[in-house]
């Protein structure tokens, strides 16, 4: 890990970047959760995935979401599909996701990477889905939020039967974000986030006091205030009724 300078001109700041960023124009900007981004070179800046790299992310595909650690993953690799993994972690195609469950991290596939995975010989349907590290993550954590409005789309068709049933919970944020939990932890959240929430709070303490992972506390937030059992004062501010 690398500290950078932030420069601050006219109300707008700017990061000084390494050297090796200077070929390109511009660069692309991922927020992974609160307070954590990912900053790379545009997946255009190289066309496309040669055989070998869909090869060696097929290969990631085939392990279990929740097995899929760095150190797991080294053991799975030989030396050169590990370097493939280097490169296409660099480009953007691949990122180390951490989260409370995953103190390690888990290997997880951009969204985007997903359409360039599809083989031409076989039909559309079989090739990868789009939401299906998205879909993993919901089972394993009990919780995701979406920023994009197509990928969660995708993930509400697959969860049709869940959400009809009640076993899943989505709705969309005055953020444009998409909100997901399952109703397991919905209902463990609630009755932490109650019991912690006496009075206006924002939604950091309120995951500290609740013992809750800060996103997945600001998902049930975000259902609890959506059906009037909180009341969100001001962005991320949260009052009990």
């Amino acid at each position: 890990m690398a500290k950078v300078r932030i420069f601050k001109r006219q109300e707008k700041a700017y990061l000084e970047l390494p050297q090796d960023m200077l070929k390109y124009d511009e660069l692309e900007l991922f927020q992974l959760k609160e307070g954590y981004y990912l900053l790379s070179m545009p997946l255009g800046a190289r066309k496309g995935l040669s055989e070998s790299e869909k090869q060696v992310l097929r290969k990631l595909l085939s392990i279990r979401f929740e097995k899929r650690t760095p150190a797991y993953v080294a053991k799975a690799l030989s030396a050169q599909e590990k370097e493939m993994l280097k490169d296409l972690e660099e480009r953007g195609h691949v990122n180390v996701f951490r989260g409370k469950k995953y103190r390690n991290g888990v290997y997880n596939i951009s969204d985007r990477t997903y359409p360039l995975l599809k083989r031409s010989a076989e039909p559309a349907r079989k090739a990868a889905p789009r939401y299906s590290d998205h879909f993993t993550l919901l089972k394993t954590q009990g919780f995701i939020i979406i920023k994009e409005r197509k990928e969660a789309f995708e993930l509400s068709q697959r969860l049709k039967q869940e959400m009809k049933s009640g076993s899943a919970v989505g709705i969309k944020g005055f953020d444009g974000r998409f909100y997901i939990v399952t109703s397991g932890y919905l209902s463990k959240a609630k009755g932490a986030i109650s019991s912690a929430l006496s009075e206006d709070m924002d939604s950091a303490s309120i995951a500290e006091a609740a013992k809750l992972d800060h996103d997945g506390c600001m998902a049930v937030l975000r259902v609890m205030a959506e059906n009037g059992e909180v009341i969100e004062k001001k962005r991320g501010v949260f009052a009990p009724v």
